[in-house]
């Protein structure tokens, strides 16, 4: 795709990413994005893919699991915790 699109935000803060760009990017209705401003001008949004998101998680948790014992584990969560 190589054209450039426009959106307006409404008052509420919403935007409503144009058809041609959704379809394009095969985002539905529930698509659930990441955004983050690079400047004062610019925002990055990127699609997650959920089903990949749990993979990524579940292969974390795997490794911790070989790595730490849940006790560990535990122990880490509160230390961190308690420093935010």
């Amino acid at each position: 795709m190589t054209e450039i699109e426009t959106a307006k935000m409404s008052e509420r803060g919403q935007i409503i990413i144009p058809k041609d760009v959704r379809d394009y990017i095969e985002a539905g209705e529930s698509t659930i994005f990441t955004i983050m401003p690079l400047d004062r001008e610019t925002i990055i949004m990127k699609k997650l893919d959920k089903l990949k998101m749990i993979e990524e998680f579940r292969n974390i948790r795997t490794k911790a699991k070989e790595k730490l014992t849940s006790s560990e584990v535990n122990r880490e969560i509160k230390r961190i915790r308690k420093q935010n």
